[in-house]
């Protein structure tokens, strides 16, 4: 290997248990800072269960900083079992509730300091986390109980991509408000024992990311070896936009655009027309990325991709760009818990239209930049979603 990642991933270790942050996707109606977080009448409330949830039909588009009524207007109660908690990178508690037909959905609880002042959800979500802290200890492992529940909460759709226990809709309760425990339930030690939920097995090579999803990275190899079509929708013509993050020369700079450049030369890449995408000819364009140097969180890449869109310097109307971030040797990349890897494809929603995004570690060698380019551009065009097809 060109880069020694086992010793990269040991010393970040202790990084990435300190560099904890609050998260980027429609943040804003998850935590009640949005324009119409006031308008939620938190005094009252509506009984529902799972399936009712599941019912309910996913919209055809979600506002990045507005709330689509009824579902994410409305406060809800509801009583399920929990069984599965974790404390995800964005800092969130995700639990995972079920009813005794075996529906699942995501429950979610922020973590205080990562609300903006002025939410009218603020006192509750303090308190559900206090309530939660009482009885359980969350941690990056995913631990599992079998404990009854009542909640209450406000209606959130989240963005699909392979979270654990997500409704097929992608409803979700986001944020907690109110969280009570069956009084029968036992220790969260003795429950994480006794009670077994069958994990589903995922490829090595997809990992979580820092809000519960799954993400399909590149650690090296074959850089065309697994890329399948899955059947769904492709990057019909793609657009490529460099993106130099933190400090580069302009010969660094030009090595990686030819890099870039050369990727549809590639047979293998141009097979990918099967498939319906445009692969003669990639348009290629580049510009900086402000970034610091350091640990760097997948959410940090977000929040600056999000502050480019937001100041206007990334013009992102186009739903066949695909944004390639390089960072710069000095960053010290995690997605999730995961370190060793050279690239990878995900998607977030900065606005309503979605942005799909290619990180290339930095500090890689020509021959290795090359190759972490060809892979994961190749899989976002026939995979733009980032989250595979399993």
């Amino acid at each position: 290997m060109r880069l020694s990642l086992s010793l990269v991933a040991i010393s970040l270790f202790a990084v990435a248990e300190i560099h904890a942050a609050c998260g980027v996707e429609r943040w804003s109606v998850k935590t009640g800072t949005d324009p119409q977080a006031p308008s939620v009448n938190l005094g009252s409330y509506v009984s529902s269960t799972i399936y009712n949830f599941h019912q309910s039909v996913r919209p055809g588009s979600l506002p990045s900083n507005g709330r689509v009524s009824p579902r994410e207007t409305t406060q809800y109660r509801l009583s399920a079992t929990l069984t599965k908690y974790v404390r995800e990178s964005d800092s969130d508690y995700h639990l995972v509730i079920q009813d005794s037909a075996g529906r699942t959905m995501i429950i979610e609880l922020p973590a205080s300091n990562c609300v903006g002042a002025g939410s009218p959800f603020g006192t509750g979500i303090s308190r559900a986390r206090s309530q939660f802290d009482a009885r359980f200890t969350a941690t990056t492992s995913m631990k599992t109980t079998s404990t009854p529940v009542t909640i209450k909460g406000v209606g959130f759709w989240d963005f699909l991509h392979g979270q654990t226990g997500v409704a097929p809709n992608g409803i979700e309760v986001h944020p907690v408000l109110d969280i009570t425990f069956g009084a029968a339930a036992s220790s969260a030690a003795e429950q994480s024992e006794d009670f077994v939920v069958p994990e589903k097995v995922w490829p090595a090579d997809m990992v979580l990311d820092d809000d519960g999803g799954r993400v399909h990275i590149y650690r090296g190899g074959e850089a065309m070896g697994d890329v399948l079509f899955h059947g769904g929708a492709v990057v019909e013509d793609p657009s490529i936009h460099i993106l130099f993050a933190g400090t580069w020369t302009e010969p660094q700079k030009r090595a990686v655009l030819q890099a870039a450049r050369g990727v549809n030369r590639d047979a293998r890449v141009r097979e990918l027309d099967r498939y319906g995408v445009r692969t003669f000819g990639f348009r290629v364009g580049s510009q900086m990325l402000p970034m610091s140097g350091g640990a760097v969180m997948d959410l940090d890449i977000q929040r600056a991709l999000a502050a480019e869109v937001e100041a206007g310097r990334i013009q992102h109307v186009d739903p066949d760009a695909l944004y390639v971030v390089m960072l710069d040797p000095t960053m010290q990349p995690s997605l999730g818990a995961t370190h060793d890897f050279l690239s990878y494809h995900s998607r977030f929603h900065p606005t309503e239209l979605p942005m799909r995004y290619v990180v290339v570690r930095g500090g890689l060698d020509g021959v290795a930049t090359q190759d972490a380019l060809r892979a994961s551009v190749s899989r976002a065009l026939v995979n733009p979603e980032g989250d595979g097809w399993y």
